[in-house]
C-alpha cells in the first residue's frame, strides 16, 4: 500500500470515528496508550505542522507526504494532518463557547432607572445616565412576549424606548413602565419602594411566561438584578470589590435567562491523590508544591432536568441564590448534590486524608447562551477544590444527580479535547480545575485558556 492509499484509509477511519485520529497525537502525552514508537512518531510530525500558521498547513501536510518514508508512522501522521484542519483545538472549543460577539445583533438592553435623589436634583453638575443596564433580551422576544406582560391591572410590564448611550447615541432599550415617571419627581426615588415594586413587577413576567408554556413552574430561588459594569471584581461574599454591589430587584431564577440576567454558579470538584507505589497512605496533596491527582469525580445530571440532561458536571454544581454567601452555597449544594459532610469544607478542619481549597477569588466569565441562541446571559462561574478520601464515594441525595463517575486525568482530558459528554460550559469549569493543578498534558498556551475562560461583559448600551 502506498502512502496515497493509506492517507485515505486513515482519514476516512478519522471521519468516522466520533474522537478522531488526534486522540493518538494526544496519547503521546500518556504512557500506556499506544506503541511507543508509533506515539513519537505520530506527535512529532502533528507538532510539526499544526503550529504553523492554519493557512499554511495544507502545503506542509502534502510536503510531508511526499517526503515521508512509505510506513504506518508516516500514514498516521498524514491522516493526523488531514484531521487536524478539521478537528478544533482545546482553544477553540473555549472561546467557542462565548456567544457574545455571535449574538449580541440579535439583542436589546434591558435598563433601569438607578441613580440617588442627590444626582436625581442636580441638573447642572452631573450628567451622566440616571439609567443604568441590568441585563439583555432577544429583540424577538420582546415582540412577541415580553410587551404582552402585564400586572394585576391589565397594565403593561415593560416598553420600548429610545434613550442615549455613554457616547450621547440614541438606542433603542427595553424599560420597565414604572420606571419612565421616576425622574419627574426626587421624591418618588425610594430604594426600598421602588426594590419591593420591581421585584412585584418581575414576578409578573414569571406568571406571563408559565402561562405562555415559555417556563414550566417557577424555581424556589431568586436572583439579584444589579447594574452591570464592564469588568466586576465580585468577592466571595458577594458584593463588589469596593463594597456591597447594589440589587435593584429579584427575579425567579427560571426567568432570569431570558431577560439576560446575571447567572451564578457555584462548583466543587472533588478529587483523589495518587496513592503510594507500594500501596500505602495517600499523598496528601497539601504536602506537595505540585501534586499527582489520579482523578475527579464527575457527576450525571439526571433526566429530568430542564437543561441539558443527563450531561456530565462537576462533582458539584448549583446556582448562587440571593439570600445566601458563596461560602454557605458550596455547603448546602455539596451535602445535598454528593453527600459531603460539611466539616471537610470547614478550612479549620481539614484532616490528613481531606484538604478545601478556596478558588472563589477568581471566577471565570463567559457569555453564554442557549443552543438556538436564545437566553444571551453572562455566567460567572466559582470554584473551590476538595481533596477526599480514597475510599470515600459521592451519594446522589437530593434527585439532581442520577450517578457519579471517577474520571482519571486522562480520561479527563481526552474528553475537554474531543468529547461531547459534558455540559459545555462545564469544559471551562473542568479545564480551569486541570490547570490549577498543573494536570494539561497538552501544549497550549496557559494564558490564551485562562484568557478565553475569563470574557469582558458585553454590553449593549
Amino acid at each position: 500500500m502506498n502512502i496515497s492509499q493509506g492517507l485515505v484509509i486513515a482519514s476516512t477511519t478519522c471521519r468516522r470515528s466520533s474522537v478522531g485520529i488526534n486522540k493518538i497525537i494526544w496519547s503521546a502525552h500518556y504512557p500506556a496508550a499506544t506503541n511507543t514508537r508509533d506515539k513519537g512518531c505520530c506527535y512529532r510530525y502533528h507538532s510539526n505542522i499544526t503550529s504553523l500558521h492554519p493557512h499554511k498547513r495544507t502545503k506542509m501536510s502534502q510536503k510531508t507526504t511526499e517526503n515521508a518514508p512509505h510506513s504506518s508512522h508516516a500514514v498516521a501522521a498524514a491522516a493526523t494532518t488531514a484531521s487536524s484542519l478539521d478537528t478544533p483545538t482545546l482553544l477553540e472549543r473555549i472561546r467557542a463557547l462565548d456567544k457574545s460577539a455571535e449574538l449580541s445583533k440579535r439583542y436589546t438592553a434591558l435598563v433601569l432607572f438607578h441613580t440617588t435623589p442627590s444626582k436625581l436634583n442636580n441638573t447642572s453638575v452631573d450628567k451622566s445616565s440616571p439609567y443604568a443596564v441590568v441585563g439583555h433580551a432577544e429583540t424577538s422576544f420582546i415582540d412577541s412576549t415580553l410587551l404582552h406582560c402585564k400586572n394585576e391591572n391589565g397594565e403593561p410590564i415593560f416598553v420600548k424606548d429610545s434613550l442615549p448611550n455613554k457616547l450621547g447615541v440614541m438606542t433603542e432599550v427595553l424599560q420597565l413602565c414604572m420606571d419612565e415617571n421616576i425622574g419627574c419627581n426626587g421624591n418618588e426615588y425610594n430604594h426600598t419602594t421602588l426594590f419591593q415594586k420591581r421585584t412585584a413587577a418581575f414576578d409578573h413576567v414569571t406568571n406571563h411566561l408559565i402561562s405562555s408554556g415559555i417556563i414550566s413552574r417557577k424555581h424556589s430561588d431568586v436572583y439579584p438584578i444589579s447594574p452591570f459594569i464592564k469588568s466586576p471584581t465580585i468577592c466571595s461574599n458577594g458584593g463588589s470589590e469596593n463594597g456591597e454591589k447594589v440589587v435593584l430587584a429579584h427575579v425567579n431564577r427560571n426567568t432570569a435567562p431570558y431577560l439576560g440576567i446575571d447567572s451564578v454558579g457555584v462548583h466543587l470538584h472533588c478529587y483523589v491523590c495518587r496513592q503510594g507505589e507500594e500501596g500505602g497512605d495517600e499523598i496528601s496533596c497539601k504536602n506537595n508544591k505540585k501534586p499527582t491527582i489520579e482523578g475527579v469525580w464527575l457527576a450525571k445530571r439526571a433526566s429530568t432536568k430542564s437543561h441539558h440532561p443527563n450531561y456530565w458536571d462537576p462533582t458539584v454544581a448549583g446556582g448562587q441564590p440571593a439570600n445566601l454567601s458563596l461560602a454557605d452555597n458550596i455547603v448546602k449544594e455539596a451535602h445535598e448534590e454528593a453527600g459531603v459532610p460539611a466539616e471537610w469544607i470547614n478550612k479549620s478542619s481539614n484532616g490528613s486524608d481531606t484538604m478545601f481549597s478556596d478558588h472563589t477569588h477568581d471566577p471565570l466569565t463567559i457569555t453564554t447562551a442557549k443552543p438556538d441562541g436564545t437566553c444571551l446571559k453572562r455566567s460567572l462561574y466559582y470554584s473551590s477544590d476538595l481533596q477526599v478520601p480514597h475510599d470515600w464515594t459521592p451519594i446522589p441525595v437530593d434527585g439532581e444527580v442520577s450517578e457519579f463517575k471517577f474520571y482519571s486525568m486522562k480520561e479527563l482530558e481526552e474528553e475537554l479535547r474531543f468529547g461531547n459528554s459534558l455540559r459545555p460550559a462545564m469544559r471551562s469549569v473542568l479545564l480551569d480545575f486541570m490547570m490549577r493543578h498543573d494536570a494539561l498534558k497538552g501544549e497550549e498556551n496557559i494564558q490564551e485558556l485562562r484568557n478565553a475562560m475569563r470574557r469582558e461583559r458585553l454590553l449593549l448600551w
